[in-house]
């Protein structure tokens, strides 16, 4: 019975019961459900790629996870606690860093703008060779051969000092303007420009020793916080779990996501209203789908009256005009779904679509197809096609067959 049913429905979606010809509507039903599809596909990936470069460039600043205090301020941790969170398993790297705000003075040509200061250990913090990529130009060190310290500007802050590398700069913290007591001021020589993808980093963040920042943030000791890069293999959340028991109360490890509220809540609502939006072009197709399935079942009333009147029972007539509905949702999937990878290449592969010049840090809009996010498309896609078949099955099923008989 299924097989016959299914037989009928395919026949009757071919072709029109009085022309010879493919019918319209049909037609209509599929290319509504593929440019559904399609869209949901292209947006989908679009948004994908553009959340994992954005992952990828606060990453490159924030690291995976970052031991804080649960206050926001400094604490202090031992250099043996230090040296045993390298040795853990699932832990690859780690770089303790200590951060501030300053005022950074070029008195050359007379510039001075506001920033953020991260010191670090250069050893640590280029060791993993995520920085050798974003450098924009210069030279990735933060000390010069005589042994001076030297200063890594975001693009955009380099800017606005000219890009003067080599020229020497003065770093200021807040408490050397607001204070009679003495407070350490830098000295640095600007080595290059780092471009991490984020304007909001590229604007304002700027890389001193770590040696420099503690005198001048911290004289006392401690830290900021320490970056965590879990090891090839394990997962954020395993080092996490390793490093939590050694952690004294107040101090915790935060992932990029807590650290960045604000960016991952404007993420997931711009891809859920993207998603809702785009469904709305998949549920208009289910309609046209209700329709068609409708028309076809008046088209053949006839038919409908002579197979019950063989002994066809309501089963059977359900179920035809149900795998009509069937049939043209998979159709328009498959295509969508070759639509939507078709267009996903054209975007992120061909250059065909290119960034402005402002963009420089990317070229071509990201693109990240998600196997998972397209498999959803396709499910919620023939859920909508199933249902919008089942009201025009049933009302075909209960159709009087006196009628048809004596048309």
């Amino acid at each position: 019975m299924n097989s016959l049913s299914w037989h009928l429905a395919w026949r009757y979606l071919r072709r029109h019961p009085r022309r010879k010809h493919l019918a319209f509507s049909t037609v209509v039903s599929v290319l509504g459900v593929t440019l559904g599809v399609g869209a949901l596909i292209i947006v989908m990936s679009v948004l994908s790629g553009l959340e994992n470069f954005i992952e990828e460039s606060v990453i490159t600043v924030d690291a995976p996870l970052v031991i804080m205090a649960d206050s926001g301020g400094p604490f202090q941790i031992s250099d043996s606690l230090l040296i045993e969170l390298e040795t853990l398993v699932p832990i690859g790297n780690i770089s303790p860093f200590i951060q501030g705000e300053a005022i950074i003075r070029l008195p050359s040509r007379g510039v001075d703008s506001g920033c953020r200061v991260r010191g670090v250990d250069p050893e640590r913090e280029f060791a993993s060779g995520i920085m050798e990529d974003k450098l924009s130009y210069g030279e990735l060190t933060l000390s010069t051969p005589e042994g001076d310290d030297c200063i890594l500007m975001g693009l955009y802050l380099a800017e606005q000092f000219y890009h003067s590398v080599g020229d020497t700069m003065y770093v200021f913290p807040p408490m050397a303007f607001f204070s009679s007591r003495g407070h350490a001021i830098g000295k640095v020589v600007l080595s290059g420009a780092l471009e991490t993808g984020l304007p909001v980093n590229d604007e304002t963040l700027a890389y001193i020793p770590l040696d420099l920042a503690r005198r001048m943030y911290l004289p006392g000791g401690g830290y900021t916080g320490i970056k965590l890069y879990p090891a090839e293999g394990y997962t954020p959340e395993q080092a996490a779990e390793a490093v939590t028991p050694l952690l004294t109360g107040g101090v915790s490890v935060k992932t990029w996501k807590e650290l960045n509220p604000d960016l991952t809540a404007s993420m997931k609502l711009e891809r859920m209203g993207a998603f809702l939006a785009l469904l709305l072009i998949t549920l208009v197709a289910t309609f046209n789908i209700m329709g068609t399935i409708a028309r076809s079942a008046i088209e053949r009333r006839k038919d409908i009256s002579v197979m019950k009147a063989m002994g066809a029972n309501n089963k059977l007539i359900f179920s035809i005009f149900l795998w009509e509905g069937i049939i043209v949702g998979i159709a328009g999937i498959v295509l969508g779904f070759a639509i939507g990878l078709i267009g996903c290449w054209l975007i992120g592969d061909t250059g065909l679509i290119q960034l402005p010049d402002v963009y420089s840090f990317h070229e071509n809009i990201p693109v990240r197809i998600s196997i998972s996010q397209t498999a959803l498309v396709a499910f919620i896609a023939f859920l909508l096609s199933l249902a919008s078949g089942i009201l025009p099955a049933m009302k075909a099923a209960r159709l009087d067959p006196a009628p048809g008989l004596e048309s």
